[in-house]
């Protein structure tokens, strides 16, 4: 049933004279409640009290609030009622029901919402037995708004009630249209986004995801300006922000997420990664990009998409509510330049292949310019210039044009080598990586050139040290960096730093070392500590000693690690 047509019967059914119990069920989030309030306002001729169960320990708190409502919407009542409350206190004002006789509940609906948030120290046959009473004695309508799936120990009470009881039971199942429409008004930016596709398709009806995607369309309108003109791009940037939202609306760790989304596709994990239906629900909002077959490496569409540059912003947004204009933007006006390069390059590619009229000579002259216009600026997240693209656009030329072939391939040397450089977690971030490393073998040798340039960098504080050992610990890794340290610098971070210190004796507890770098690093640690057992302050000599003992109790090979004289040199 519509909710145009839930509203017409519902009309119908409470404008009589005669009294009724309707039941309005529906999911968690629907709006069933939000619809209530709407639909109430056309009720005219009659007045409604609205009692929410949340919060209600007693039955006679539930009577007074009907009570004191009634009263309220009778003009008269406080006059005809004065005379019997007067001395009552507010204790036994929950009796106030049986001094009103039919006469005052003449025109009065009473809705009861959020059977399903009751209270343990009530039972549900109370708040029927009220409910019968108001229907058989005060010759009163009722609304019953609730969850019916949430009831629990409830739900079997209620279907013991129900057929004596309820007279008509109504499902509010809204379409995702209808409760757009609800929350349209609150829209102020991208209204003309096609939000009531997407919610179409991916069947969300409920009021608060919808509410937390048009909440981030509107906080993100600083951007409107700058994308109306490229709809290429206005789909892509505004598509995130309303998956992400989506997303966000219904989980509470987005890194969770992210996490089984890149085990989901691996060859080593996907058989044994355990299917979860939330997660997969969840990743199900990602609107597929197609035109490229990123599950031919092994790989999901779903992790590659979250961890591109426009959703790690809007990650960032949905943990703090706050918006990074200046830095969004940036990205925001990249994608906006790459499209129009996108545009160009497509532009070369179709008169390549369908214009009869466009030689070969002059694609490889306009494709060749076109490349040597970027340099080195090679763009993970850009279609048309990605790694994997660049190469294949290099091979079609040296094909085509054998005699620059050379010329060609120093060429996107220099830019491959400039793009692992920039992009340290390049490794991480591309698709097919064996295509990257077999161009040329010098790249191989080039990375890991940088990766120790960039260990070098990254072990300078305690604080990028502490991060080294947490991504062993919990991710595994083995980090070629720990062993670098020396034990002069150990020995000054335990010295100066308790958090370090604590950091270090946790790792040492915690995890396992395969790698002769890990043992090295132990190693080196373990000197430290001898050193300082004998050191001639007390204080040191005594939490060296009692860190010592403690690591040679957990076992597991420790004490030989940490008295290994030739790791530790």
């Amino acid at each position: 049933m519509s909710v145009k047509d839930l509203k017409k019967k519902l009309n119908n059914i409470l404008t009589k004279d005669e009294s009724v119990v309707v039941s309005i069920n529906g999911k968690w989030g629907v709006g069933k409640t939000y619809f209530w309030h709407q639909f109430k306002e056309q009720l005219t001729g009659k007045k409604v009290a609205y009692v929410s169960l949340f919060g209600k320990e007693t039955i006679s708190s539930i009577r007074t609030d009907i009570f004191l409502q009634v009263i309220s919407k009778k003009k008269k009542a406080w006059h005809t009622t004065a005379k019997h409350i007067k001395d009552i206190t507010i204790p036994y004002i929950g009796i106030g029901i049986t001094l009103l006789d039919k006469q005052d509940f003449k025109d009065i609906i009473v809705c009861f919402d959020d059977f399903e948030r009751l209270s343990s120290s009530m039972e549900l046959k109370e708040v029927l037995g009220l409910i019968s009473e108001l229907k058989e004695q005060k010759n009163c309508s009722v609304v019953m708004i609730l969850n019916e799936d949430e009831l629990r120990d409830n739900k079997e009470t209620l279907d013991k009630y129900k057929e004596k009881l309820i007279d008509y039971e109504f499902s509010y199942d809204p379409r995702p249209f209808e409760s757009l429409e609800i929350l349209q008004d609150k829209l102020t930016a991208f209204k003309e986004y096609p939000l009531q596709k997407y919610l179409t398709r991916h069947k969300i009806n409920n009021i608060r995801v919808i509410s937390r995607i048009i909440n981030a369309l509107n906080d993100f309108s600083f951007i409107e300006s700058d994308i109306k003109d490229v709809p290429e791009v206005t789909t892509e940037i505004v598509g995130n922000i309303i998956e992400i939202a989506a997303i966000n609306a219904q989980t509470s760790s987005f890194l969770e997420l992210i996490e089984y989304a890149n085990k989901r596709i691996l060859p080593d994990a996907s058989d044994k990664l355990k299917k979860n239906k939330k997660y997969e629900d969840l990743l199900s909002l990602i609107s597929k990009a197609y035109g490229y077959s990123y599950e031919a490496y092994g790989y999901s569409y779903e992790a590659y998409f979250l961890k591109s540059d426009i959703v790690t912003k809007l990650f960032e947004y949905c943990q703090t509510s706050l918006t990074d204009e200046e830095s969004f933007t940036k990205i925001v006006r990249s994608k906006i330049n790459n499209q129009s390069l996108y545009s160009r390059h497509k532009g070369i590619l179709e008169k390549h292949q369908y214009d009869m009229q466009y030689k070969k000579k002059v694609f490889v002259s306009d494709l060749w310019n076109f490349l040597k216009e970027q340099n080195i600026i090679i763009d993970k997240d850009a279609s048309h210039l990605n790694p994997e693209t660049f190469i294949s656009y290099i091979e079609k030329l040296k094909a085509l044009n054998a005699k620059d072939k050379a010329e060609y391939h120093d060429f996107a040397l220099k830019c491959l080598k400039g793009y692992i450089e920039n992009n340290p977690s390049w490794r991480k971030d591309i698709i097919n990586l064996q295509a990257l490393l077999d161009f040329d073998p010098e790249l191989d040798e080039y990375d890991k050139q940088c990766t120790v340039k960039d260990q070098q960098n990254t072990i300078n504080s305690s604080e990028k040290i502490i991060g080294l050992m947490r991504d062993v610990i919990e991710n595994g890794k083995s980090d070629e960096a720990l062993s670098q340290i020396q034990k002069q610098e150990i020995k000054q971070y335990i010295l100066n730093d308790a958090r370090y210190f604590k950091e270090t004796f946790d790792f040492l507890m915690d995890s396992r070392y395969a790698t002769e770098s890990l043992k090295k690093y132990v190693g080196n640690i373990g000197s430290v500590l001898k050193e300082l057992s004998l050191s001639k302050n007390s204080d040191h000599a005594y939490k060296a000693k009692e860190a010592l003992d403690s690591l040679v109790k957990r076992g597991g090979g420790m004490e030989k690690l940490l008295n290994s004289n030739d790791i530790s040199k």
